[in-house]
């Protein structure tokens, strides 16, 4: 314990001497205009990618007036009178001029052929006119909301944000589906075939019956791919069929190699970051200045050693949220939130992972190794909320070394079928299935 309140203290002086010193060197008006100043040059990625730093909190999910909605997946059916609404916060600065396209993909998530006139009845150009900004914040920032228009095609699309009059001052991209249900999904997740995989695994079986399409060759007009919780890291691709019943027009995925297999993972470590008065679950302290705010997370222990957690979570994502304060989409505050995993040092790069960092791996989820503390630490930058995640190694076959892996966890599984037939420029999500294995009451 004395070794977490010094490193605690230490996490504390570092910021504020090199802020201090950074305003010795450089004038207050400059330091500001520099976060917000683009850099070049910004690779287009058809991936869920924020391209500046004081970009935070990008949300993109389908109003359907739920509780629930932000951490639905961004998937409509095309007949769908419903929206997906885009939101994003800019730390700092003054409104700015943003504005979004949308740029449609093949299943693969490369580039389609089909021009803007083919997917939209608009011009692909829209302006972000809806804006806040916040208040009562220690950290000032701008939220932006944009709703997606109604698309003509089916298939994989990218929302490209850019700054006004130059699409190469990249500011976000996120992914997209639209879905038109032309054949049906029958899937189950049950134990893995595999011997040794049997308590760890989740296996997906499914076949699809299309009665009313023409694929003369399922091999290379169907392309079926399953993710877990929303994530694309680890999702399936590309599946071949085990067998195609013509006379049944049916076509069948089960699998005896743990190709649709998934680790079970755990149920996901929280926090609750609602207040910052008073301390949330899973919070060891808050330290607050006029300008920051702080918040210690209880020191977090390998989880396997407990077994198969039994609370409910809401698979990896997180929901902004305020306590004392409304609205909270521009009266929550950001805090500086400090996550310390004990345990020996590893070879593997460590990460921590969720939505809050967009399920993916770079610098701002990388933990350091602490020889002082003898363990992993890391500082994320969030949104007043209530947070889900997992302390990740992805260099590894036992990813889930930290958190244990289970049949029995809940977990999101999505089924999306891509057809594609012979000379088509694009293809087509022609159906789409969702399950929710082990559902927590």
């Amino acid at each position: 314990m004395v070794r977490y309140l010094l490193f605690r203290v230490r996490k504390l002086l570092v910021p504020v001497l090199c802020f201090l010193w950074f305003l010795g060197c450089v004038p207050l008006d400059q330091a500001t205009t520099n976060l917000n100043t683009p850099s070049y040059p910004k690779k287009l990625q058809f991936e869920n990618h924020v391209y500046e730093e004081n970009i935070k909190t990008v949300r993109l999910y389908p109003i359907q007036n739920s509780y629930d909605d932000v951490i639905q997946p961004a998937v409509l059916s095309i007949q769908s009178q419903r929206n997906l609404i885009l939101e994003f916060d800019q730390l700092f600065g003054d409104f700015q001029s943003y504005y979004a396209r949308l740029i449609h993909c093949d299943a693969d998530w490369g580039k389609s052929r089909l021009s803007d006139s083919d997917i939209l009845v608009q011009f692909n150009d829209f302006p972000i006119t809806e804006y806040q900004y916040s208040f009562g914040t220690s950290i000032p920032y701008v939220h932006y909301e944009w709703i997606v228009p109604h698309v003509k095609r089916t298939g994989n699309y990218l929302i490209k944000v850019y700054r006004e009059g130059n699409e190469a001052d990249l500011i976000l991209t996120r992914r997209f589906m639209i879905y038109d249900n032309q054949l049906q999904i029958d899937a189950t997740v049950g134990f893995s075939q595999g011997i040794v995989e049997r308590d760890l695994n989740q296996q997906i079986n499914f076949s699809i019956r299309y009665p009313d399409l023409n694929i003369r060759n399922p091999l290379e007009e169907i392309n079926v791919v399953i993710r877990q919780n929303k994530r694309w890291d680890n999702a399936l691709h590309k599946l071949p069929p085990t067998s195609v019943k013509e006379d049944l027009r049916t076509i069948e995925y089960q699998y005896f190699n743990l190709e649709n297999n998934f680790l079970g993972g755990n149920e996901f470590r929280y926090f609750d970051l609602r207040s910052l008065n008073i301390l949330g679950q899973n919070i060891a302290s808050i330290d607050r200045s006029e300008n920051r705010v702080d918040v210690f997370l209880l020191k977090d222990e390998l989880n396997i050693n407990r077994g198969h957690g039994t609370f409910q979570d809401i698979n990896g994502e997180y929901v902004i949220g305020n306590l004392e304060t409304d609205p909270a989409t521009i009266t929550s505050d950001y805090a500086f939130v400090h996550f310390f995993l004990e345990s020996p040092p590893r070879s593997e790069a460590v990460f921590i992972l969720g939505a809050l960092s967009d399920w993916q791996y770079n610098n701002d989820n990388l933990m350091t190794y602490d020889n002082e503390l003898n363990g992993y630490t890391q500082t994320m930058l969030l949104k007043q909320g209530w947070y889900n995640f997992i302390y990740y190694l992805p260099e590894n076959e036992d990813a889930y070394h930290f958190e244990g892996s289970y049949f029995q966890t809940e977990n999101l599984y999505e089924v999306l079928v891509y057809y594609r037939p012979i000379g088509a420029l694009a293809d087509q999500l022609v159906g789409y299935s969702n399950i929710i294995h082990n559902r927590r009451p």
